[in-house]
C-alpha cells in the first residue's frame, strides 16, 4: 500500500532535498524556463504552483512564506509584481512539464519545466556604435572627386606609421667601453 507515499524523496535526506527544491524554483522564477530530470520537476512544481498561487493574495504573511523558500527579497518582490498579476485570471495551472527523452549518460528521464504563461522579455537599451562603413562611404565620395589626392594622403600615411614605428622601437643598448688599465711601476 502506499498510503501518504505522496512526497519525492529523490534519493536525498530532508535538507538536501529542500535545498534542491528551492534552488529548482528559484531558477524557474529567474529564468522562466528550467531543464532538469522528470522526478526533480514534478517536485519543483508542486512548489511552484504553491508559491504562485499564494502570491496572488500579496500580504504580508504571503511574502514571508515566499521568502522562506525563495531566500531573495529581489526575487520574491518579483514573484508578487511581475509573475503573479500575469496569472490573476487562472486559479491553477501556473507551470507545464515537457518530457524531453532520456539522457545519454544514465538513461535518467529529461524534462522541461516551464511558465505557462511567459513574460515580456526585457529591450536592452543598445546604441548601435559608428561603424566603419559610414566613415568608408565618405571616404569613397572624396575618392571619386579626388583621386589623385587621395593616393597621396595613403603614402602620407604609410611613411608617418613607418616614422611612429622607427620612435616606438627602442634604441639599441649602448656597448660597454672597457675601463682603463691602471699603470703598474
Amino acid at each position: 500500500m502506499r498510503h501518504r507515499n505522496d512526497l519525492a524523496k529523490l534519493g536525498r535526506p530532508r535538507a538536501h532535498r529542500k535545498a534542491l527544491l528551492c534552488s529548482l524554483v528559484r531558477s524557474l522564477f529567474l529564468y522562466e524556463s528550467i531543464k532538469t530530470t522528470l522526478p526533480k520537476a514534478k517536485a519543483a512544481q508542486r512548489l511552484a504552483e504553491r508559491l504562485v498561487s499564494r502570491s496572488r493574495r500579496d500580504d504580508l504573511a504571503a511574502r514571508r512564506y515566499a521568502y522562506v523558500h525563495l531566500g531573495d527579497h529581489g526575487l520574491v518582490k518579483r514573484l508578487f509584481e511581475e509573475i503573479s498579476p500575469r496569472f490573476e485570471n487562472r486559479d491553477s495551472g501556473f507551470t507545464r512539464i515537457f518530457m524531453l527523452g532520456s539522457r545519454l549518460g544514465d538513461g535518467a528521464q529529461m524534462a522541461v519545466l516551464e511558465m505557462t504563461v511567459k513574460g515580456e522579455p526585457k529591450k536592452s537599451k543598445k546604441t548601435k556604435p559608428k561603424t566603419k562603413t559610414t566613415a568608408k562611404s565618405s571616404d569613397r565620395q572624396t575618392d571619386k572627386s579626388k583621386a589623385k589626392p587621395a593616393k597621396s594622403k595613403a603614402k602620407a600615411k604609410d611613411k608617418s606609421a613607418k616614422e611612429k614605428v622607427v620612435k616606438d622601437s627602442k634604441p639599441a643598448p649602448a656597448k660597454k667601453k672597457p675601463a682603463p688599465k691602471k699603470k703598474s711601476g
